[in-house]
């Protein structure tokens, strides 16, 4: 198994994850199949350009007939999918059921036996909000079921999934003891009735207490998360899959995934995209169709947005401009906003652990923005190694480049209102030169020229 991160950016990583088979390259996502009966062909899946699904290998266990044919056939050919198939073990049945009819040991060996690309350990899924003793209880069997797992003589590579509720600090401790173990990817479990009900804070405190304690080196799973809106997100928290039946859930209530946000067929008049779907059909032809085909039609336009969406999101960290697609998109909505605000004033420190200290550019807006961690990596750089600024004047800073005639620049400290206090002699450096902000196009002339960049247009433009 190994996990190759090719360039990264915030927290998130393009990697390439292989695990022996089919490799994927993440930032991905794995649309759930029905192997009873699934909305959209898999083929289908495979053509709009995802690499990987995930199919739930519990349902197959108890169907005797698919038992059979994925044991004699493998699941690959069950969903029929031929690239990357993780199979998840009953954990969300055991949450919404409260039961299941197989044991740990039985559903991991199960899974090895189909060929499942990466299998998943049995964990105990606790609610938002639960008593922390029966959180902790929760934490302690899964850490028992991930050591049973792990001694497994037939196994498939193990997704060994990170619980705790609501508690940063038993996540950190279960994320701590999993990461110990060998596993093939870390989930994040748990998580899904917090993306229901909105709680993009929660999320933020839970996903950024597991990532403290797991180990960089391994793959990270946000298990049922699958909505545009938080994507973007949980990829600048450091996560590198994810999975959901989103697509299809959403299809047979008429709803369809978009820029705008989540919008209703019955509502709408045109069609914000131009997949092959949409380019085919609008809105009233799909609500005048039968409703198994206008279902199928919406999921592949739904799961066209997906893929628009992680597409866009490499696309980000490739360009180094994963903060300002973050900020952009959780604009959106005040719940994904509360997010990042969370994000921003408690984690810039930690993110700093893992972003490039060097960009092209940085954009900044407002006090949000100064919780970006390459702000933090400066700021900290500044105090550790520079040795402060005492026996210089303190000039308030100006138009980027800071200068003064009247003095040499290392007789210089400026007073910057996103980096804090900034030596004269790195007023020409990254980021004290790279920051674009508001306050230099509030101030930019009618011929061209921005007293900001000192009259030279397209400074905003130059990137790494």
């Amino acid at each position: 198994m190994r996990f190759e991160v090719r360039d990264r950016d915030v927290a998130g990583r393009i990697g390439r994850f292989d695990t022996g088979g089919p490799v994927v390259t993440t930032p991905e996502l794995m649309p759930v199949i029905n192997p009873h009966e699934p909305t959209v062909d898999p083929k289908d899946i495979e053509r709009i350009g995802f690499e990987a699904v995930i199919t739930n290998a519990y349902i197959v266990w108890k169907d005797e007939d698919l038992r059979e044919r994925a044991v004699d056939e493998g699941i690959h050919s069950v969903v029929g999918f031929d690239g990357f198939v993780m199979t998840d073990s009953g954990s969300f049945q055991l949450a919404e059921y409260g039961d299941v009819e197989v044991d740990n040991r039985t559903i991991v060996e199960f899974q090895a036996e189909i060929g499942s690309d990466v299998g998943t350990i049995l964990d105990i899924p606790t609610p938002p909000d639960a008593p922390r003793e029966v959180a902790e209880r929760d934490v302690k069997t899964t850490v028992e079921r991930a050591k049973e797992a792990v001694e497994c003589e037939e196994r498939p590579p193990l997704a060994l999934t990170v619980q705790g509720s609501t508690y940063p600090d038993l996540r950190e401790k279960c994320a701590a003891e999993l990461g110990e173990l060998p596993a093939a990817v870390h989930p994040i479990g748990g998580v899904v009735p917090l993306l229901e009900d909105y709680r993009f804070a929660d999320v933020v405190d839970v996903v950024m207490a597991a990532k403290k304690a797991l180990p960089p080196e391994k793959p990270v799973h946000l298990f049922g998360c699958g909505h545009p809106l938080a994507i973007p997100l949980a990829v600048a928290m450091g996560c590198d899959l994810f999975d959901s039946a989103s697509y299809a859930l959403y299809a047979k209530t008429g709803r369809y995934l978009s820029v705008l946000g989540t919008l209703r067929l019955e509502e709408m008049r045109w069609f914000p995209c131009r997949c092959p779907v949409c380019s085919r059909y609008d809105p009233q032809d799909l609500r005048e169709m039968p409703e198994e085909e206008r279902v199928e039609l919406l999921a592949l336009h739904n799961l066209n947005e997906l893929r628009r969406v992680i597409d866009t999101v490499r696309c980000a960290i490739s360009g180094g401009e994963l903060w300002e697609l973050v900020e952009a998109t959780c604009r959106s909505h005040p719940a994904a906003w509360a997010g990042l605000v969370r994000l921003s004033s408690r984690y810039g420190d930690e993110l700093a652990r893992w972003s490039p200290s060097v960009k092209r550019s940085l954009k900044v807006y407002d006090e949000v923005s100064k919780g970006r961690p390459e702000l933090h990596i400066y700021r900290d750089r500044m105090r550790g190694r520079f040795g402060g600024v005492e026996g210089r004047r303190i000039v308030k800073a100006g138009r980027r480049p800071y200068d003064v005639e009247w003095l040499e620049s290392w007789e210089l400290a400026f007073v910057d209102e996103w980096l804090g206090l900034v030596p004269g002699e790195l007023t020409r450096t990254f980021p004290c030169h790279s920051l674009v902000e508001p306050s230099g196009f509030e101030r930019r002339r009618d011929d061209g020229e921005d007293r900001r960049s000192g009259g030279r247009r397209g400074d905003e433009g130059r990137r790494r």
